[in-house]
């Protein structure tokens, strides 16, 4: 009989780690050895419809804030009816509400998964450290962030279980219509697909473009960035692009339930974020075939090998030889490693290889979710 487990998560809204949830989700299900259950702490968003397709049931705890007491209770009530074998909670908010309504709880199984390497606000890591001690172990998609973890003096068990996706449906999807493309046909096109937050640092990406731009407008007057993806930063970073004299070259094609058919008009994908638990935009665009830029450092460096499967920029180098601030370090590495890869067309056909390569030889959806039922078999 399958074991039941459920993975609590703080929301399926569009992003990185409830698309994550779906697909680990439906792979257990057909895979039948264990019935996940998922619950979100707020109301269920429309990754939800798309796991209920799969035929994973789904809960919402409907909470109105961090402090709703009656989203806690609605949790409790839920794990005395439904009694699974574990619990398996995303990030630091579904991880707070597991470890602190356990003792009053029926016993199972913790298993806790962090997934950003954000060190803001103050508490997160401390609180991480803290809430780890009270399960019966930590799974993560890099290296990186157990590292981060163990320096807060955490010592139990810690798995990394890589992150993983169908490359096929990257691989083998249609770009985007050229009607429905809001930048001119024969651009070249610098893209970034994600959400729109300060840590993933589109400011400096901005910046660098500009920079780029400044530098020769005669030769790259084609090329365009796209900035695919939504969240709180857009106004900003529109407002930015208009000052800095470049929104004519910015397109903001809006949120998007198939990023894999937008990467298909993407000649160059770049991330500029400082502090990425993993990077999954990053192996989607190298499953994708396009050639990626990303900033050294973390879990990134775990996936790219420079010049090898994509290319790694480093600021805090580049600021050391010329003893520039850090946002001119930012703007001028970015700046540098893009005027490199669009210079050259055989650089960026031998990355792009190579980081199909790397994504299909280890960043699967067959083999992330091999690595969590191996886990999940341990202790539940």
């Amino acid at each position: 009989m399958a074991r039941r487990i459920i993975f609590l998560i703080t929301d399926l809204d569009l992003g990185g780690c409830p698309l994550l949830l779906l697909r680990i989700v439906r792979e257990l299900k057909m895979r039948g050895h264990f019935a996940p259950h998922v619950v979100s702490i707020k109301s269920p968003g429309p990754v939800a419809r798309w796991i209920r397709k799969a035929g994973v049931e789904v809960t919402g705890l409907h909470a109105s804030g961090a402090g709703d007491y009656r989203a806690a209770m609605r949790w409790v009530q839920l794990l005395q009816s439904l009694r699974p074998r574990g619990v398996l909670s995303m990030l630091i908010h579904a991880n707070l509400l597991a470890a602190a309504a356990a003792p009053v709880c029926p016993p199972c199984v913790y298993l806790q998964s962090l997934h950003t390497l954000q060190t803001s606000p103050a508490w997160r890591w401390p609180a991480n450290s803290l809430l780890a001690s009270r399960c019966a172990g930590v799974l993560a998609p890099s290296q990186a962030i157990l590292d981060r973890l163990s320096r807060e003096g955490f010592t139990g068990p810690q798995f990394v279980v890589p992150n993983g996706i169908d490359v096929n449906v990257f691989a083998e999807a249609r770009a985007v219509p050229p009607d429905r493309l809001p930048w001119p046909a024969g651009s070249t096109v610098i893209g970034y697909v994600g959400r729109f937050d300060p840590v993933k640092r589109l400011d400096a990406l901005l910046r660098g473009f500009t920079r780029l731009l400044l530098a020769d407008y005669q030769r790259w007057q084609h090329v365009y960035l796209a900035l695919i993806g939504y969240g709180p930063m857009e106004p900003p970073l529109r407002r930015m692009a208009a000052d800095l004299g470049i929104a004519s070259h910015v397109a903001f094609p809006g949120p998007t339930a198939s990023p894999q058919d937008w990467y298909k008009c993407i000649d160059v994908f770049i991330n500029p974020c400082n502090v990425e638990g993993f990077g999954l935009s990053v192996i989607e665009a190298m499953a994708a075939g396009v050639p990626v830029i990303a900033r050294r450092g973390g879990a990134i460096s775990e996936i790219i090998t420079h010049q090898v499967n994509g290319w790694l920029f480093d600021p805090s180098d580049l600021a050391a030889g010329h003893l520039a601030t850090s946002a001119e370090a930012e703007a001028r590495s970015i700046c540098d490693s893009l005027s490199t890869l669009l210079a050259n067309a055989a650089l960026r056909q031998h990355l792009a290889v190579g980081g199909h390569n790397r994504v299909v030889g280890r960043y699967t959806t067959d083999r992330m979710v091999d690595g969590y039922e191996q886990i999940m078999e341990k202790f539940i």
